[in-house]
């Protein structure tokens, strides 16, 4: 309620001068009383109360609807303290209570205190209006100079017409032995209260650009990733791939049958064949072969048990790349061992890479999330 009546007050400030303006233009002089019932005594330090009342006189049919002015007296004498609408001791609520009111001192100028009202249906009430605080500060008095009274009557259908009043004085404060002067309005010339309110000159606002005229400011914070991942949780990465063992198999060994058309290497003069020899050679497209101790490093084809047992076993060879009944058996076993051990170990290369990949990928875009 406090807010509300704040804002009020508000619009009632900004409302004055328009008040004051056409009250200049279109005012008549009215019969607007403001008295106070008797001047007040007191010794110097004391705080007194000054009650005042108002009764607007307006015609028939017509509502106080606004009023606007200043009171004046002596600042050297007396100063200004609580202004309230009501008188608790006398049971006085003031016919402004709860309306859009204000009392303000002119902190411009000392001694001058402002009030303004306005009220868009008007009040009807009529007697007590506000109740000030004074404390005397010396020996002395002081009367109450009303002056710039406007005010408006408002009738039922909300048209209103501007009044004013001239200065006048009402009541006063007076120390033992001093007498209130009476005259003190007779020195002062009506003075609306708009000249007391600075009104700013209008602005013309010049246009400006959706920007303001200046680039859009780049920001260097990120976005928040929306695209969060579906699973949470650590993951596990997958375990090490251990060595895998790997069996070589050995070349098939082959014992040769009695062959009569084979040469014996025993015989005396027998010649050892050509390796190289191809099968339309002379000596023919197989050759045989004496098995040698087991050290013998020229012979890797030597068998081991062969020799604990004494016998003379002999290794079939191919003697040509074309031969159609065996193959180099030797470059074959080599061959298939090779491709899987390089093929194991690039698929282990390739899992741990895998793996890492994975667990780099899942750190980012926990960082981006965070």
């Amino acid at each position: 309620m406090k807010r509300f009546l704040s804002i009020l007050i508000v619009l009632l400030l900004l409302a004055v001068p328009a008040i004051s303006a056409n009250a200049a233009g279109n005012a008549e002089l009215g019969e607007l009383l403001i008295s106070s019932p008797e001047k007040v005594t007191g010794n110097v330090g004391d705080v007194v109360k000054v009650n005042f009342f108002l009764y607007p006189n307006l015609p028939e049919g017509r509502k106080l609807g606004s009023l606007s002015g200043s009171m004046k007296y002596d600042p050297d004498f007396v100063t200004l303290g609580a202004i309230s609408q009501t008188d608790e001791e006398n049971n006085l609520t003031s016919l402004m209570k709860g309306k859009a009111s204000m009392f303000q001192p002119n902190l411009e100028e000392r001694g001058i205190m402002r009030f303004v009202f306005i009220d868009a249906y008007g009040v009807e009430a009529e007697g007590f209006w506000f109740q000030a605080e004074f404390r005397i500060e010396k020996e002395g008095a002081t009367d109450f100079v009303f002056n710039g009274i406007e005010y408006s009557g408002v009738d039922d259908e909300y048209k209103s017409d501007n009044y004013y009043i001239e200065p006048v004085s009402v009541g006063g404060i007076y120390t033992e032995g001093e007498e209130v002067p009476s005259d003190g309005a007779a020195e002062e010339t009506f003075e609306p209260i708009e000249a007391l309110i600075e009104t700013p000159a209008p602005v013309t606002a010049t246009p400006e650009p959706s920007n303001g005229g200046q680039t859009v400011p780049i920001t260097s914070t990120l976005p928040t990733f929306s695209a969060k991942p579906t699973t949470s949780g650590v993951v596990t990465p997958p375990p090490a791939v251990t060595s895998i063992p790997i069996t070589t198999s050995e070349p098939r060994k082959e014992t040769a049958s009695p062959n009569p058309n084979v040469p014996d290497p025993d015989a005396q003069g027998s010649a050892a064949p050509d390796p190289l020899a191809t099968p339309n050679g002379e000596q023919g497209g197989i050759t045989t072969e004496t098995s040698a101790a087991p050290n013998d490093p020229t012979n890797p084809g030597t068998d081991p048990a062969a020799e604990e047992t004494g016998e003379n076993t002999e290794k079939i060879k191919p003697v040509g790349p074309n031969d159609p009944l065996k193959p180099n058996t030797d470059k074959l076993q080599e061959k298939p061992n090779t491709l899987i051990v390089a093929g194991v170990i690039i698929g282990i290369v390739a899992a741990l890479g895998l793996g890492a990949l994975a667990i780099v990928l899942i750190l980012k875009r926990r960082k981006l999330e965070e």
